[in-house]
Parts: C-alpha cells; sequence; structure tokens
C-alpha cells in the first residue's frame, strides 16, 4: 500500500515532469532555442521518423522550419501518462501541433510522443523521445472578422521570441 506522502513525492515528480515537456511546447511556439533545449538532458536523441538526431540538431532544425515556413504555431499536450521510478521516468503525451501558414491551407498535425525521463541534479529532463504521428488535417484560412481582430497596441499581440507576452513579469493589463 502506498502511503500520502510517498504519493504526493510522486505527483510533485510528475508534475515537475510536465513543466519539462510544457518548456519544449511553449520554447518551440515562441521559437526560442534556449527555452526548447532547456527541456532534454546533454545526449538526449529525437526520433520523428524522417528526422533521427541529436536533440539540438532536431531543435534548430524544427525552429527553423517553423520560423521559415509558418506564420504561428501552437503546440497542444492533452492526455498524459507518465511512469517514475526513481530518478527515471517513462511518459506518453498526446500531442496537437497547429500550424498557420502564409498562404496554403493551415495544418493541424496529431499524434504522440512516447519520453524516456531523466532527472539530473535535482532537473528533470528528456534523454530519448519517439514522436509517432497519427494524422494530419489541412484548414482553409477564412477572413476572421471583427471579434477575434487584434489591436496593435494589445498585450495580447503574439510574437515568436522573447518579446511575447507570456514572458512579462509581471502580466499586467491596463485599466481604464
Amino acid at each position: 500500500m502506498i502511503d500520502d506522502e510517498t504519493e504526493l513525492r510522486q505527483l510533485l515528480e510528475k508534475q515537475r515532469i510536465w513543466e519539462c515537456l510544457l518548456r519544449y511546447t511553449r520554447g518551440m511556439d515562441r521559437l526560442d532555442r534556449e527555452l526548447t533545449l532547456s527541456a532534454y538532458h546533454d545526449g538526449a536523441m529525437e526520433d520523428h521518423g524522417a528526422v533521427i538526431a541529436p536533440y539540438d540538431q532536431f531543435v534548430d532544425r524544427v525552429l527553423e522550419v517553423h520560423r521559415r515556413d509558418d506564420v504561428a504555431t501552437q503546440h497542444y499536450m492533452t492526455n498524459f501518462w507518465c511512469e517514475v521510478d526513481g530518478d527515471a521516468a517513462h511518459a506518453e503525451t498526446y500531442m496537437f501541433c497547429y500550424m498557420v501558414k502564409p498562404v496554403a491551407p493551415d495544418i493541424c498535425a496529431f499524434g504522440r510522443t512516447v519520453d524516456r525521463l531523466e532527472k539530473r541534479d535535482g532537473r528533470w529532463g528528456i534523454v530519448d523521445r519517439v514522436s509517432i504521428k497519427e494524422g494530419i488535417t489541412h484548414f482553409e484560412q477564412v477572413e476572421a472578422g471583427g471579434f477575434f481582430a487584434m489591436k496593435p497596441q494589445s498585450l495580447a499581440q503574439a510574437a515568436r521570441d522573447r518579446s511575447d507576452a507570456s514572458y512579462r513579469r509581471p502580466v499586467i493589463v491596463a485599466r481604464d
């Protein structure tokens, strides 16, 4: 039988692993190489089917593709399963990546990542990642219309770098 203290430690480790995976998705969407790489440990490998490479080469290649081919991206993580065994963990995470294209129809790729992670010097990082592609969908672009149009002065203007609102501390919305 697992006691409450052991279960609480497991939950904290799973939360730290989730935050590690979020560094990857946030880094990809902000085109932030440093943040993206912080989700890995040195020597990590990526297997994305067509591309099998050391993590830093993989990240550089994907960031360049997003920079060149996409107006914006949003990486989503949904279902998350994680088994922690001391300083090692195995996780499966369902993923979506929505890519806004400048001209061609937008694309949503979806699948799962299967990760082996390790805790080194108190920090969780990906050591091996296998991406399993499940499918891809194309979306025609349509006129956005009034409600979702962004004002140039809005705090919410997306930026694909560290000028993005998500980096601001504190986040303060102007009040009339």
